[in-house]
């Protein structure tokens, strides 16, 4: 039977399910307003093939209240390996899978009477409307747009790329706590790392990352490089239960969109609320979230929306400052030693610097001190000098 178009009038819209939009309309339901908001994703489930992590310590009380019930697995400590040294971090950390996520927002917004639009393709957002495929439309006093990276990267950029999978293994894994950066792997295209979480004595993701100056991403091998990798760890894979690949834009300058007459609200990854050189967006995915629903009255959202992003806006300038020195100041083999030595500094600096809250202090400990090796100020001053740029190739 053929759909016919329909008009439905709400006071939030918001149009992607991932993380930013899911956490949004997930605190709006805790606030009471439920019944207020449209949720709209091209996808059949929210959250899609994802996992986030975070620190505990990036989160304040409120934000670990809004996530705890959709956190899948939290350890007491996290360890990071670069040639000649390992350090193990007093650092509590905890991750969350697209598949809890969609399970627990998804009834908890069906609960409070959430509208849910899933497979549903959108021609066209606007300040106050939303237009799908089929001439349907939704009306709103507020839209917000959290779709994600692909549809509006940067154009300067160098990029963080992984291919991820979640492996069944035959006998006990050797990994207790998450390895957050495993940088004894051989260095190709950038600065290449191993990331490793242990849901489960036989249940392990394992990510191969690099910060590449391309966007280009070989998946087949990068597999062969994971199974090779937990090969040479001692462990033997039973079967593989899921896959996931991801390329982040970085950005190494420029200013975020501000919400302007006939635009929707961009949060999430579209309005710079991710970590600029981690690429760790839950953090400020719940911090936006909150102040979202806490604003009294839906026109205030975009005033919200803006003075979150004026209070990021020093960490967001120190963050592509790192990324200029690391994709244009460093030659790739030697990327590796800027994470080396920024994981020689005192914990409570490593910890601000995740959690989106560097102080002076902190950014001079990163910053003076012995360069890491390759660092050359001369070279970034004449690459930006003839305006080179870093893209995709």
């Amino acid at each position: 039977m053929e759909r016919r178009p329909v008009d439905i009038a709400t006071e939030y819209t918001i149009v992607g399910g991932g993380l930013a939009g899911g956490l949004i309309a997930l605190a709006l339901a805790n606030a009471g307003r439920g019944e207020q908001v449209t949720l709209i994703d091209r996808e059949p489930r929210l959250g899609g093939n994802h996992t986030w992590s975070f620190h505990l310590t990036d989160l304040g009380d409120d934000e670990r209240e809004l996530v705890a019930p959709l956190v899948t697995r939290q350890w007491a400590q996290q360890e990071v390996r670069f040639p000649g040294r390992e350090r193990i971090l007093e650092t509590g950390y905890a991750t969350v899978t697209g598949q809890r996520f969609a399970e627990v927002v998804s009834a908890r917004l069906v609960e409070s009477g959430v509208r849910l639009l899933l497979g549903r393709r959108v021609a066209g957002v606007g300040s106050s409307l939303v237009r799908f495929e089929d001439e349907s439309l939704v009306r709103g006093r507020v839209v917000l747009d959290a779709r994600g990276p692909e549809s509006n990267a940067p154009v300067r950029a160098g990029y963080q790329k992984f291919v991820g999978l979640e492996l069944a293994l035959q006998s006990d894994g050797p990994w207790t706590r998450p390895l957050l950066m495993d940088a004894t792997v051989s260095q190709s295209d950038g600065y290449r790392f191993v990331y490793v979480l242990p849901f489960a004595a036989r249940q392990v993701l394992v990510e191969d990352t690099t910060y590449s100056s391309r966007s280009w991403l070989d998946s087949f091998e990068i597999e062969r490089r994971i199974l090779a990798y937990v090969t040479a760890h001692g462990a033997s894979v039973a079967r593989v239960l899921r896959r996931e690949t991801g390329v982040l834009p970085l950005p190494l300058d420029g200013e975020v969109d501000v919400p302007r007459a006939g635009a929707p609200i961009a949060v999430g990854y579209r309005g710079g609320f991710f970590h600029p050189v981690t690429g760790y967006s839950l953090p400020l995915a719940a911090r936006l979230a909150l102040a979202v629903a806490k604003a009294r009255r839906p026109e205030e959202t975009a005033a919200v929306v803006r003075a979150l992003a004026r209070k990021l806006e020093p960490q967001r300038r120190f963050g592509q400052l790192l990324n200029r020195l690391m994709f244009e100041a460093m030659p790739p083999a030697s990327r590796w030693t800027a994470l080396d030595r920024f994981y020689r500094l005192p914990e409570a600096t490593i910890a601000r610097f995740y959690a989106s809250a560097s102080t002076w202090g902190d950014r001079a400990r990163i910053l003076l001190g012995r360069p890491p090796a390759g660092l050359s100020w001369r070279h970034l001053f004449e690459r930006n000098l003839r305006g080179t740029q870093v893209v995709g190739q």
